[in-house]
């Protein structure tokens, strides 16, 4: 299938002011201008000054915010491998990833309601059409600032409900216009599964110290379920349980831990397959440069979750390697990274749906299940308009291992991404 690729420019417009000569006898008396230069327009800076906040009064009692702001992002790939039974394939792919527009509003002095929807579901990767138009909420939130209304000694505190963006780690909780790669790793979108639960979550912040805490319902088939178009979830199957810590312990260095666990059982829907994992990462900045570095490990349940598949139960494990190197300070910038996933059993671990297991390139990959997963990733990021505006380019090899066919299939994709933001 090959898709037609979408060029997209930016221009700026810049202004000057033209001096005109004085000839002949000079006047007695000249009077100074009193025109002030006119500025010029920096389209980035524009686009990096959250131009969707339109009103900011905190004084106001019952209206205190307003901002919108929005995302598009587009992705193109072209893969070419070797399935598990040593067959050659090979595809091409334009896809709209993500077309966003969301809104804050800061309302009776204590609360905050913030929410998105999805304007594009693109399943062309996977057979399926391109539909424009709303999909989906991606996030709605009521927060409650319980540091402000309750005098809390601490420099944040919020309480929070509504359809919330499920965390799984590092790159999980990095923001999709900020990943140093164009895709999240497998292994963390194993455990974050672009999950939007419906969750009661408290967050707090005191110096270098963040925590996170929440509840939220397991059931998929509510409006909390991906393939719906509510923003808000039932409570009526199993729950699900997670925490978060991150430490800045300086400028250079912030840790972070999170624990996921899943107490849906064999009768409930769940949004996560698996049990329970946990995560331990490092963020270091080294000169003009820096690396993360992420493990993991969990289990992925068995029939008391629903996992009847014996080859997809058992353990899991692995690590991310991500480093970083600033060719030209904030503009260029170089990216590697390595992963390591491995499970017990024969289908513990999977590769991403992009684009190693997509439906249209006819590659026999098991589904992009196996037992042992490599991937290795190189690209450069071009900071147009720092993160608000950027080109990405990686390659990425891919080496999945499964008790099937001769024993592994592989692949090199080769990526372009797009993103912007305001």
């Amino acid at each position: 299938m090959k898709h037609q690729a979408t060029t997209l420019k930016a221009a700026a417009i810049l202004c000057g002011l033209s001096s005109s000569a004085l000839a002949g006898e000079p006047p007695a008396q000249i009077a100074a201008s009193t025109e002030e230069p006119t500025p010029s327009f920096d389209f980035c800076s524009w686009l990096s000054s959250k131009p969707g906040a339109i009103y900011k009064d905190t004084n106001n009692p019952w209206i205190s915010e307003v901002s919108f702001s929005g995302r598009f992002h587009m992705n193109f790939a072209h893969i070419d491998g070797e399935g598990f039974d040593e067959s050659d394939f090979s595809e091409d792919y334009a896809e709209y990833r993500r077309a966003r527009l969301g809104a804050k509003i800061g309302f009776l002095k204590y609360f905050t309601f913030k929410g998105a929807v999805d304007l594009v579901e693109d399943g062309r990767p996977n057979g399926e059409d391109l539909d424009w138009g709303y999909s989906q909420w991606d996030e709605a939130v009521f927060s409650f600032n319980m540091k402000e209304a309750f005098g809390v000694p601490l420099d944040k505190f919020n309480l929070n409900y509504g359809r919330i963006k499920w965390h799984g780690g590092l790159e999980a909780r990095t923001s999709s216009n900020e990943l140093l790669t164009i895709e999240r790793s497998a292994l963390s979108n194993k455990l974050y599964q672009s999950a939007r639960p419906t969750a009661i979550t408290v967050d707090a912040t005191k110096g270098p110290l963040f925590f996170a805490a929440g509840i939220a319902s397991t059931d998929a088939n509510s409006p909390s379920g991906r393939d719906s178009v509510e923003g808000f979830g039932t409570w009526n199957e199993g729950l699900q349980y997670f925490t978060e810590v991150v430490y800045t312990a300086s400028d250079d260095l912030r840790l972070g831990w999170e624990f996921l666990y899943n107490d849906a059982n064999e009768n409930d829907d769940s949004l996560l397959g698996y049990k329970w994992a946990t995560t331990l990462s490092a963020e270091y900045a080294i000169g003009a440069g820096g690396v993360n570095v992420e493990g993991f490990y969990g289990d992925n349940g068995d029939e008391e979750i629903g996992q009847t598949d014996a080859r997809r139960q058992g353990n899991f494990y692995g690590i991310v390697v991500t480093p970083y190197y600033w060719i030209v300070p904030a503009k260029l910038q170089a990216v590697a990274q390595y992963m390591y996933a491995g499970a017990e059993e024969d289908q513990g671990v999977r590769t991403n749906s992009r684009y190693f297991r997509a439906d249209t390139n006819g590659g026999d990959v098991n589904s992009g299940r196996g037992d042992e997963l490599h991937t290795l990733y190189g690209g450069l990021n071009w900071l147009i308009c720092g993160d608000n505006l950027k080109l990405q380019a990686g390659i990425e090899y891919t080496n999945l291992e499964a008790n099937t066919g001769d024993g592994d299939a592989n692949a090199l994709t080769y990526l372009i991404g797009f993103r912007s933001f305001f």
